[in-house]
């Protein structure tokens, strides 16, 4: 039987709806296809990366351990020292460094015992005075450590009464927290953070020690003595010429994937190092 006009017209907008909204499902369901596809290949590029990272921390860990083997001195003509520039690899690229976290000064030397130090306290006001910052900050730095705990990153110093956002970057360049109080070494310390552990040394001398002690290590504290001018000295305890806390940063590149790492490793006699904390971002 025929159907009146406008009943064929209706039935023919109702078919192109059906198709039209038939299409669109299509389109979705192959734009979500093709979704899921790109969110499994970033989740393979992140776990490649991420198992790469993993890499360059059992290279850092071995290249700790092997250095240990040849020798209690540490300082930056050692290979751990060189770093891996940005590699390519099969997967990517991979970056890492290694750096000696006790050529910085340890802010947890302020408090032993739970009791502030005033000889420590004295060292940091002098590091702040060669970083061109006021010596009595280091009184207000030691106060607020001592109605808390130890830190665990120099970051928990911020909004720090007389801590601005400029002294607390520059500080972070020569400074560290380590979970325990540390010697600073002097093969490879800064020369402020010379300053800081010899009282008396000005920041002249400094550099011009950091230069030499770059290029002729020492390998006893006795040494270190013999290149200080006359009338200058320093506590033993503070001074070594070699190191167990290590920050290794790792950077990994797979497809689309960016991953940063950064880990402290300890190095205890001539075992493989420890980690004893690692981030990731």
């Amino acid at each position: 039987m025929s159907m009146p006009r406008s009943q064929r017209g209706t039935a023919l907008i109702i078919a192109l709806l059906v198709l039209a909204i038939a299409a669109t499902a299509a389109a979705a369901m192959v734009e979500s296809q093709d979704f899921g596809q790109r969110a499994l290949q970033a989740e393979r590029d992140y776990e490649q990366a991420r198992w790469m990272l993993r890499g360059g921390m059992h290279w850092a860990r071995y290249i700790l351990f092997e250095d240990a083997r040849s020798g209690s001195a540490d300082h930056r003509r050692e290979l751990w020292a060189s770093g891996l520039p940005p590699t390519d690899v099969q997967l990517g690229s991979l970056a890492g460094e290694i750096g000696d976290q006790q050529a910085l000064f340890n802010l947890n030397n302020v408090l032993r015992g739970g009791k502030i130090s005033p000889p420590h306290v004295a060292a940091l006001g002098r590091l702040l005075a060669a970083l061109g910052r006021r010596s009595e900050l280091a009184d207000a730095i030691a106060a607020a450590m001592e109605a808390g705990h130890p830190l665990a990153d120099i970051a928990q110093l911020t909004g720090m009464r007389a801590m601005d956002p400029d002294t607390l970057a520059r500080l972070q360049r020569y400074a560290t927290a380590l979970p325990r109080p540390t010697p600073v070494n002097v093969n490879t310390a800064p020369p402020e953070v010379l300053v800081a552990v010899v009282e008396g040394l000005t920041l002249p001398e400094a550099q011009a020690l950091a230069r030499r002690l770059a290029a002729e290590p020492v390998r006893r504290r006795e040494e270190f003595q013999a290149r200080l001018r006359e009338g200058l000295s320093f506590n033993a305890e503070d001074v070594s010429v070699g190191s167990q806390f290590f920050m290794v940063h790792g950077h990994a590149r797979v497809g689309g994937a960016d991953l940063r790492m950064q880990a402290l490793l300890q190095r205890m006699g001539t075992g493989l190092p420890a980690i004893v904390w690692q981030r990731a971002s």
